[in-house]
């Protein structure tokens, strides 16, 4: 073999580095600039990388420095800063345990192996975010927080968000015309809560995880839903009742009895807890709780109450019912009962910014458009209530729409 090898002892563990030109290493040793991880590199040692995570065991603990013995790697040190964030978490490490950190700097001024507990965790973590959502694996985690948006809970020591939009129905809350203040008051009962989520989407690099609540049940409810079909009777048990309306847990198609059996609602309930039926909630609009005009959706309808519903719309996920839809239509026949010209003297039923709903008979209104009161605006003279003259200028069965005009009283002589 030609050159000369001399064997130079190693500041990493149980190595002895075999040099050839030991004159070329010589000079390059003995030049200022030459530290000791040139010499590492000039040998075949498959030295760790800057972001590899390395496995030791801490052999000493101090306010200046926790040190890991990293074996042939030779000693690691992990300095106070990484637990500012975090005191317990120094607190918490005893001689003799094994950790996994990363490597920040192969040897630093000195001379040790600069290491991150906290990068290793965040990475562990990430990896671990990233091994739930392919497995899609239903995870138990508590509500932290709370915004306009939605929810902000913690899995593994990393914020996620959980938007309004991915809430259980029956989570979601109920607030008309999306007031935020409303819709924050509302969440503040999921505060401290335990709830179960799945992540659909993440990004380490920008620090984002989303998950949902619905995606564990979007697969099931979807086959739920596919079951359904407009037109169908349902028995459905009112879960809530806002001011435009009340949603409804969806039993099975109901039977052509008026009253709900004792047996029937027991079926509805089992299905609520075990995931069936009973778990699709739909909305009665207030203009589908009732012909006649409703004002306030809690004089007809409770929270618990058994109905029959008539399902009027399906679009992806959410079910619109009726209750007005399984009681005659008083429209069906109005052309026998009123004609156009008519005139009628009728008590205002409501008063809005495009118009005076007049009730001409118990379930049928007519509207008086607000540009027949020229530059007035009609609650400045009127009042629910008050007796008002028209006349009528159409009539639509079809679309459930009656067009009045004012008309003069006549004044007897």
């Amino acid at each position: 073999m030609k050159g000369k090898f001399n064997c130079l002892p190693s500041p990493i563990k149980g190595v002895t580095l075999l040099i050839t030109n030991g004159m070329e290493i010589k000079e390059q040793i003995n030049s200022p600039d030459f530290s000791m991880k040139d010499l590492l590199a000039k040998s075949e040692f498959d030295l760790p990388k800057v972001g590899q995570v390395l496995t030791g065991e801490i052999i000493g603990i101090s306010k200046n420095s926790v040190l890991i013995d990293l074996g042939a790697l030779g000693t690691g040190i992990i300095y106070p800063g990484e637990f500012y964030d975090n005191p317990n978490l120094q607190k918490a490490l005893k001689a003799g345990q094994q950790v996994s950190a990363i490597l920040l700097d192969l040897e630093n001024e000195e001379g040790y192996r600069e290491l991150s507990l906290r990068q290793a965790q965040m990475t562990t973590a990430w990896q671990d975010i990233k091994n739930k959502k392919e497995s899609g694996e239903i995870i138990d985690t508590k509500v932290i927080n709370i915004n306009k948006g939605g929810l902000i809970v913690e899995i593994n020591g990393i914020q996620g968000f959980l938007p309004l939009s991915q809430l259980l129905a029956e989570h979601y809350p109920k607030v008309e015309g999306g007031d935020t203040a409303k819709i924050v008051q509302a969440l503040q009962k999921f505060r401290n809560q335990d709830i179960k989520v799945k992540i659909i989407d993440f990004s380490e690099g920008d620090n984002k995880l989303i998950v949902s609540e619905r995606a564990i049940t979007d697969t099931q409810l979807k086959e739920e839903i596919a079951k359904l079909k407009i037109g169908d009777v349902v028995d459905a048990e009112i879960t809530d009742v806002t001011d435009f309306g009340a949603f409804a847990l969806i039993g099975s198609p109901a039977a052509s009895q008026t009253d709900v059996t004792a047996e029937q609602k027991l079926l509805l309930e089992e299905g609520r807890e075990t995931g069936g039926r009973g778990k699709i909630e739909g909305l009665i609009h207030i203009s589908e709780i009732d012909w006649k005009l409703i004002e306030n959706p809690r004089d007809f309808l409770q929270a618990g109450q058994i109905v029959k519903a008539k399902i009027v719309n399906i679009e992806g996920n959410k079910v619109s019912l009726s209750l007005k839809a399984l009681k005659p239509d008083p429209w069906e026949k109005i052309e026998e009962k009123y004609t156009v010209g008519q005139t009628i003297n009728g008590d205002i039923a409501k008063i809005t910014n495009y118009g005076v709903l007049v009730q001409l008979g118990e379930e049928i209104y007519g509207l008086v458009p607000v540009s027949e009161f020229g530059d007035k605006k009609p609650g400045e003279s009127l009042k629910i209530g008050d007796k008002l003259n028209v006349a009528i200028v159409s009539i639509d069965p079809k679309e459930h729409k009656l067009l009045l005009t004012l008309q003069e009283e006549k004044n007897d002589k």
